[in-house]
């Protein structure tokens, strides 16, 4: 697909003007954050079915993780999963991997650059089909699914360069940066802090703004094994980081980078870095690393939210269709997309 192509299929309109939004400070710890409880009964039928079948698994693997896993057929699993009716599929090629471009019937001018979760191991094409489609439901914007390169294979940084690519391809085919979110979930919430960096090193414009759905911030586990959300994760076992690290240093190794885990973004200079809103349960492993990484960035000066939910799974956004929970963190993610991104209407009735 070319260049113009593309352009003409986004349907390119004027840039609009980003609208402010209100942070909430509560919380023993002074993060910014709203809260929203949570433990609803299917939640909680979801957690003990997660914690039953998939946290031994990845367990398992934990153990082992240097074994050749055939990790692609995880990805086969989100064809079992229904979009959104009337949702449509174009491949596109970047640099070094290959993309899809998802819209529904409900498509506007605003455009995210989706990056997807799976510890940089799992998730592709088809895996997180149906969140994508909902998002892109919710936020009436056409999503471009990354389907970066990953572990054990490549390193980290080929994802992240990915992942810059992508943002890159977007801004090349004429959609203004202020009409464009990046966005991602787990290991694509590391993805999506870490491409905003690299655009700002590449003197790119930034975005409107950034999502992120229960990043994995920092590689070292230390932090999250002896917070308590490790007792009460559905997913993550204990001894998960240290597997997953084992495969990010292999790899770094084979590709000739340092030895050594990947800086966190939480550590890196934040200044300038577009509004940002994370979401992430406080039951879940990973929980710290929302925590710091919004400490992080209002050190930094960046408008950000965190928002909590209690007692739910990782990316718990992905069972929008089953637990309450889910459906209402969509609907607070596109009234973020909304503020940051005004449809067309709105921006004229504002002027």
């Amino acid at each position: 697909m070319s260049t113009n192509s593309h352009a003409q299929a986004l349907r390119l309109v004027a840039p609009l003007e980003a609208a402010p939004f209100d942070v909430v400070e509560v919380g023993p710890r002074r993060v910014p954050r709203t809260e929203f409880g949570g433990g609803s009964v299917r939640s909680s039928i979801l957690a003990r079915a997660m914690s039953s079948t998939v946290k031994p698994f990845i367990s398992l693997w934990a153990r082992v993780p240097l074994a050749p896993w055939p990790y692609f057929v995880v990805d086969y699993a989100g064809l079992a999963l229904r979009t959104v009716p009337g949702t449509t599929y174009e491949r596109m090629e970047l640099p070094h991997c290959k993309a899809e471009v998802l819209r529904t019937p409900s498509a506007e001018d605003r455009v995210i650059v989706y990056l997807h979760g799976g510890a940089f191991v799992v998730g592709g094409r088809f895996l997180h089909r149906q969140l994508m489609s909902r998002i892109a439901e919710e936020t009436r914007a056409s999503v471009i699914a990354v389907e970066y390169r990953q572990l054990p294979k490549h390193p980290v940084s080929a994802s992240v360069a990915d992942a810059l690519d992508a943002y890159r391809y977007v801004l090349d085919s004429g959609v203004p940066a202020s009409q464009v979110i990046i966005m991602g979930d787990s290991a694509g919430g590391y993805l999506t802090f870490q491409t905003a960096l690299a655009a700002a090193e590449a003197g790119l414009p930034m975005p409107a703004g950034l999502v992120a759905m229960s990043p994995l911030i920092d590689f070292d586990g230390t932090a999250k094994v002896n917070a308590e959300s490790a007792e009460t994760c559905a997913l993550f076992p204990s001894n998960c980081f240290d597997g997953l690290a084992e495969v990010v240093l292999r790899a770094s190794r084979r590709a000739g980078e340092a030895h050594a885990l990947p800086d966190p973004p939480s550590r890196a200079a934040l200044h300038g870095l577009p509004r940002s809103l994370i979401q992430a349960s406080s039951a879940e492993m990973v929980f710290p690393d929302a925590e710091a990484m919004t400490e992080a960035l209002l050190a930094a000066g960046v408008d950000v939210e965190l928002q909590v939910w209690d007692h739910q799974v990782h990316v718990f956004q992905a069972a929008a269709g089953l637990v309450p929970e889910g459906a209402q963190a969509l609907e607070e993610l596109a009234a973020f997309v909304e503020d940051a991104v005004p449809d067309k209407l709105r921006a004229l009735k504002q002027r």
